[in-house]
């Protein structure tokens, strides 16, 4: 890497992304800290051992992603802000989400890497394979050396770990971020509140489709938004569904699919299809074109990342010159899915990172970013950003995605509508179901998880539309099982039984 710090952008510039999905999958809390002094330098909040000796800034180059228009700049408050407060100097090479991955493989294959790369999901075959294969260091030797990185809650380096190692320094997430977001306008107007249970929630939909929620006179709204085939998978959680898998007496791992409780939310989504509570599009639809529906007062209630998704809708206002209140349900029927509680994080290769003498003066760079100092002041600068005009403000989710700590995953600010989402987000974690499958590699779901997840995509599409009858979906399942489901569930039973 060039010994001058550059930041480095890469492709074109993307449509403003805040919600990411996939990804999302561990258990952590956000520490509510505060403070106005910065860290000293090579600061940490646990005893001090040899590499701390180190007190200059600690040199990082990276690869790594961005979510906004453009990349955060190298003079610009993220980066600068972030050397300031974890006493380094960092030379960043980014590249937009919509072609990480291929510059990421690409990295990979030169073997020409910095001195970390960010991943979204250290399970995919080409990063797991450069693991086994030696790629990158393991870190769990290390971690008695960095109090600041055995900080983080046990759940998430669990999930993150490969085959019993750690090797991967965590972005840190929160548990549930996705919840049911309502125009508050609406309810009123509907003299309904926000529902707690699935026949409240059913009246909210059919309340915004015939009651006349925007008072245009007009018969031309509808309840739920969704969108490229996605959905949100909480509805099965409030039938009682499984996260994913659950595992019975005997240790055996059996799919959310073959339950009886899946299928009621599947009969439940496929009548607010066909009483046109849902939009009828939901399976083609892209995100951003969806979402003008809701600019443009035709739908009430959408389901996603909240802290993310409500502040982007509120932005979205300005632009649109349509301003109404947001709101967000309580846990619907007492019930959520966690995730994983992290979006990755840091691998460190060998390759550009040769001796343990290196490794630690790059470790020590993460040990002070998550030191108690370094948290509170980073919960600092955020409630700082918060206040000033939007012009002026940096965008929280870059700095989210740039630093390995979870100072700043709930919202930090003060304001009505950051309390309330801290609140719903910390509720949704309390009513979560784990996903027992995490922290499990099964080999067959690793080399066949987009072959089987599309089976089962495309026939919940087809049964919510009337395409297929409750055999037709089973007919799907029992595919699912012999292309490689029935492998990967016994995968997973055989893991599972030996931790």
């Amino acid at each position: 890497m060039k010994s001058k710090k550059v930041v480095k952008s890469w492709g074109l510039s993307l449509t403003m992304v805040l919600a990411v999905s996939a990804i999302l999958s561990g258990c952590t809390t956000s520490t509510d800290t505060s403070g106005t002094s910065s860290p000293s330098p090579g600061g940490s909040s646990g005893p001090a051992a040899s590499p701390a000796a180190s007190t200059g800034p600690a040199k990082v180059s990276m690869l790594n992603v961005y979510l906004s228009n453009t990349a955060p700049k190298a003079d610009g408050p993220v980066v600068k802000e972030t050397e300031r407060i974890a006493n380094a100097k960092l030379d960043i090479t980014y590249v937009p989400f919509n072609v990480y991955s291929e510059k990421l493989n690409v990295t990979m294959t030169s073997g020409e890497m910095p001195q970390t790369i960010m991943v979204e999901n250290p399970f995919i075959t080409s990063v797991l394979n450069g693991v086994r294969s030696g790629m990158f260091w393991d870190l769990t030797p290390y971690l008695n050396e960095f109090p600041n990185l055995k900080k983080y809650d046990q759940n998430i380096l669990n999930n993150l770990a490969i085959d019993g190692k750690y090797y991967v320094i965590p972005r840190p997430r929160p548990l549930v971020r996705i919840g049911t977001i309502i125009r508050k306008d609406w309810l009123d107007n509907v003299g309904l509140t926000e529902p707690k249970t699935i026949d409240e929630f059913y009246n909210v939909l059919k309340a915004f489709k015939e009651k006349d929620p925007d008072k245009n006179g007009v018969n031309d709204t509808y309840g739920l938004m969704l969108y490229e085939n996605s959905i949100p998978a909480d509805i099965f959680a409030w039938f009682g569904a499984p996260n994913n898998w659950m595992v019975d007496k005997s240790g055996n791992f059996i799919k959310d699919v073959e339950t009886k409780e899946y299928r009621e939310g599947l009969t439940f989504l496929r009548k607010l299809y066909n009483e046109n509570l849902i939009n009828k599009n939901f399976a083609i639809v892209v995100r951003n074109e969806a979402r003008k529906d809701l600019y443009n007062n035709k739908v009430g209630l959408s389901i996603e990342s909240i802290d993310a998704v409500v502040p982007f809708y509120y932005l979205q206002m300005a632009d649109t010159k349509n301003k109404y209140p947001m709101t967000v349900s309580p846990p619907i029927n007492g019930k959520s899915y966690a995730a994983a509680g992290h979006f990755g994080g840091a691998l460190i290769p060998k390759t550009s990172v040769k001796t343990e003498k290196e490794l630690r003066e790059v470790l020590r760079y993460f040990n002070t970013e998550n030191s108690d100092e370094a948290k509170a002041e980073f919960v600092r600068i955020s409630q700082e950003n918060d206040k000033k005009p939007a012009a002026e403000q940096f965008n929280v989710d870059d700095l989210k995605n740039l630093i390995t700590t979870d100072a700043i995953v709930y919202p930090t600010g003060t304001t009505d509508t950051d309390v309330l989402l801290k609140k719903r987000m910390t509720e949704l974690a309390a009513a979560s179901v784990q996903d027992p499958s995490m922290g499990l590699i099964s080999p067959t779901q690793t080399e066949k998880d987009a072959q089987l997840k599309t089976l089962l995509i495309d026939a919940r599409a087809q049964y919510i539309m009337g395409k297929i009858d409750d055999v037709g979906f089973d007919a799907a399942v029992q595919q699912w099982k012999k292309v490689g489901g029935d492998q990967v569930a016994k995968e997973l039973s055989e893991l599972y039984k030996k931790k």
